[in-house]
């Protein structure tokens, strides 16, 4: 338990997104005996065992920041969600298509965040019996660790990771998570790494440096002074190594994020050239490069250019909002908001979205909504969007006014659904951003 406080300590400290450690106390002989009633079975000797000394309950949960960059073995992200309880102790449900034989071998004790289930076999006579999962997609069982001992020392060993096929099965091996394989080793290492490395030690050289950045991203302004230390040219020239070489598209937006925090100056001719047909052309994802694009060059620059290509798709003419939206998004500008008013229609699903998020004015979104059905429309669910990500206009919303233009629209409307949206943006104006 000493290792579980800690390793959620340090991940907290860390920056990593963390859930409280919940443990409960020890369960009582009749707690026990109440729930093997409910079951009509014994629960094996070293669970009950656990449970009666132990802990009747524990829930752990963390993950990750998104600008974490993993070394290239890692294929998933690693995330905590580890634990059991004995009131949710039960027997597993493997579904309609599911072999109803097997569900008395097994015991559930925690459902992953996906659904599937991580169970205990129910050999006769065995006091410390094997640990599996069941993927509920797959109706695939995994071995996780021959005893429960086991799995709770080797889960805990790879810093409590999650119960889904996406975090195990990378580590593990014939005889269930292996700590010793080249991959594990490989996490556990990153791990003690990403959990005691700090930015006064990486400062000392500019490679440490650049891994505190792999785990940290650079947006603090704190590392981007620590950047600023040594020779901007050879920091940019580092990063554009990492942007062009990392394997996977991911990587490539998280040093794409570096570098636009510590070296955007310096990159602007080389994103220019990424524009051009050419060996590194073909190394960088579009995403990235519209994001580079729209952090490194001028707007008056790098707007037409995504633009262009959005305007010239593979849709006969036709801007869908969707690439619109994830091409655009980056820019945040009244440039975008007057370019796609020409170019909404229904449906407005990806439009919404890109008006939202371009950082529209008040003034703006009230001509939206005083336009055509289309631009109505995707003006009041922006607004709605707005209202629920707390993302205010840049301009000062004068609410009497708009009041009255929600009202008298809402009135106008003959569809109940739309007459729904329009009251949930009149009830949130009052705690929105009133001039």
């Amino acid at each position: 338990m000493t290792r579980w406080k800690m390793l959620m300590k340090r991940l907290e400290q860390q920056g990593a997104r963390v859930h409280p450690l919940e443990v409960q106390p020890a369960a009582t002989e009749a707690e026990l005996v109440e729930v093997e009633e409910r079951l009509g079975t014994p629960i094996p000797f070293v669970f009950r065992a656990l449970l009666k000394q132990g802990t009747q309950e524990v829930r752990m949960y963390w993950s990750l920041p998104d600008e974490v960059i993993l070394p290239d073995e890692i294929e998933d992200k690693p995330a905590g969600d580890f634990g059991w309880s004995l009131s949710e102790l039960d027997w597993p449900y493997f579904g309609d298509d599911g072999d109803e034989t097997d569900a008395p071998r097994y015991l559930q004790f925690h459902t992953a965040g996906n659904g599937d289930a991580l169970l205990i076999r129910l050999d006769e006579g065995v006091a410390d019996p094997s640990v599996w999962y069941w993927s509920h997609e797959e109706d695939e069982f995994d071995l996780m660790a021959p005893s429960f001992i086991e799995y709770v020392e080797r889960v805990t060993t790879l810093g409590c990771i999650g119960a889904d096929c996406g975090q195990h099965r990378q580590f593990c091996g014939e005889d269930g998570l292996d700590t010793g394989s080249t991959t594990a080793q490989i996490w556990s290492n990153w791990l003690e790494r990403y959990l005691t490395l700090t930015l006064e030690q990486s400062s000392a050289s500019l490679e440490a440096l650049l891994i505190y950045a792999s785990m940290h991203g650079a947006e603090d302004q704190a590392i981007q002074d620590a950047f600023a230390q040594y020779d901007r040219f050879e920091v940019y020239g580092l990063i554009r190594s990492r942007v062009i070489h990392a394997r996977q598209s991911d990587h490539k937006q998280a040093w794409s994020e570096v570098m636009v925090h510590v070296s955007a100056t310096e990159a602007a001719d080389w994103v220019r050239s990424l524009w051009q047909e050419n060996e590194e052309y073909e190394a960088i994802p579009v995403g990235v490069r519209d994001y580079l694009t729209a952090y490194c060059l001028p707007e008056a620059e790098g707007l037409p250019l995504v633009i262009h290509e959005v305007e010239n798709g593979e849709n006969n003419g036709a801007v869908h909002p969707y690439d619109a939206l994830h091409r655009l998004r980056h820019f945040r500008s009244s440039a975008v908001i007057n370019w796609m008013k020409s170019h909404v229609a229904f449906p407005i699903n990806g439009w919404d979205s890109l008006l939202a998020i371009s950082q529209p004015s008040a003034e703006e979104l009230l001509a939206w909504l005083n336009g055509s059905d289309a631009e109505r429309q995707t003006a009041l669910h922006a607004v709605c969007h707005m209202m629920q990500q707390q993302i205010v206009p840049v301009t000062p919303v004068d609410v009497a006014q708009w009041k009255q233009v929600l009202s008298e629209w809402r009135d106008k409307e003959i569809l109940r659904n739309n007459k729904r949206i329009f009251e949930q943006a009149i009830s949130g104006l009052s705690g929105w951003y009133a001039s």
